[in-house]
């Protein structure tokens, strides 16, 4: 009596525990890019805008004498100097 007792309550809650458990299925990455590329709006047929080159870039001349703020900080000078 007692065997059969625990085997029964053993098989409810076996039922209970896989009952309550959630299986849905996952999407996997191939079908998680394939979504995101249909619904991308770089898929378009039009050609990409053009990059920022050097001309497209408002910064002042490479020399330092001509543009101070090429020059660091004397803070970040002695710092980079290892505190000397």
């Amino acid at each position: 009596m007692m065997i059969k007792t625990a085997a029964c309550l053993l098989a409810v809650s076996f039922l209970a525990a896989c009952s309550s458990t959630n299986t849905t299925k996952r999407e996997t990455l191939r079908e998680m890019e394939a979504r995101y590329a249909t619904n991308s709006p770089y898929t378009s047929t039009e050609p990409a805008p053009p990059a920022e080159g050097p001309e497209a870039v408002a910064s002042g001349p490479m020399d330092p004498t001509e543009n101070p703020a090429l020059v660091p900080s004397p803070l970040l000078r002695s710092s980079a100097m290892g505190g000397l």
